[in-house]
């Protein structure tokens, strides 16, 4: 009996290594599954992160109102899937809004004007665009309201002194400057009273302290937006932009817009009435 129960434990003993043998061998294979699923994984969400969809970024700064060229305002930028999908859709309300112009889209803003200044180097949006010019004169008035926005014809060699260092709301001063006739009562050499005509040149302060609303070029365009725009240049975009005949064309000042209450609207035109009057621009020093 005891030799019975002997044979018995050992049959039993030797199939114990050949089932953990088994086993470590399914373990073995559900790791290197497991592992290689990992692998395709980790390779899938790379190549994933590695692609990149072709936006439109802008190839020069633009100023407010310009015209958007399809062939010379754009070059093509390739932005990350992941980065285009995080910030290319708006969502509200249940609807979603593309915001990133394709490169492959801008002949669609082809001839368009741009919404405000437009910076070098970066993406171009939609809300970047309008179909028509931005009328500054709205904006101008909101501004100042219960003032009048009148064009006043100001000496152009104080609109090109004076444009650089103006901004909407700034306060200005007018001098007007006119010939004023006289009659002054003198003698003959004989002891005899006669009247002469005089001319002389008077020099008045007009206006003092009144508000900037413009300066617009030939085109209309508000030169203030364009010297918002290059103020925000690099200092080799400025230089770029300074050796520009177009740009420079595009900031000669042909008319500056003033707020003016009705009295000194009023005013203003009593002294055009008068003929030849010149209106000379300087600045009120500021109290520190």
């Amino acid at each position: 009996m005891n030799i019975g129960k002997n044979s018995g434990s050992g049959k039993l003993a030797a199939t114990k290594p050949s089932k953990n043998s088994s086993m470590k061998t399914m373990a073995i294979i559900v790791v290197g599954v497991i592992t290689a699923l990992l692998i395709v994984w980790v390779y899938t969400m790379g190549r994933k992160a590695e692609e990149t969809v072709q936006v439109a970024m802008y190839a020069e700064d633009m100023y407010k109102n310009e015209v958007v060229y399809a062939e010379t305002s754009f070059v093509p930028y390739d932005m990350l899937k992941g980065e285009y999908e995080k910030y290319a859709v708006d969502e509200e309300d249940g609807v979603k809004t593309r915001r990133i112009v394709l490169y492959d889209e801008i002949g669609d803003v082809d001839g368009a004007y741009a919404a405000y200044p437009l910076h070098k180097n970066t993406v171009a949006m939609w809300s970047d665009y309008v179909t028509s010019k931005v009328d500054n004169s709205d904006s101008v008035l909101y501004s100042f309201p219960g003032k009048n926005i009148v064009k006043l014809d100001i000496a152009d060699e104080d609109l090109g002194t004076f444009k650089k260092f103006l901004q909407p709301g700034d306060r200005i001063n007018i001098t007007a400057m006119y010939k004023e006739k006289s009659k002054i009562k003198t003698m003959t050499a004989y002891g005899e009273e006669e009247e002469e005509e005089q001319e002389s040149l008077r020099q008045e302060i007009l206006f003092k302290d009144i508000m900037l609303a413009d300066l617009l070029n030939d085109s209309g365009d508000s030169i203030l937006d364009i010297y918002a725009s290059y103020k925000d240049m690099t200092v080799w975009e400025q230089q770029a932009m300074d050796n520009d005949d177009s740009f420079q064309e595009s900031i000669v000042p042909s008319a500056m817009l003033v707020a003016f209450t009705p009295e000194e609207e009023k005013l203003y035109y009593e002294y055009i009435s008068r003929g030849e009057v010149e209106f000379k621009l300087s600045l009120p020093q500021r109290d520190n």
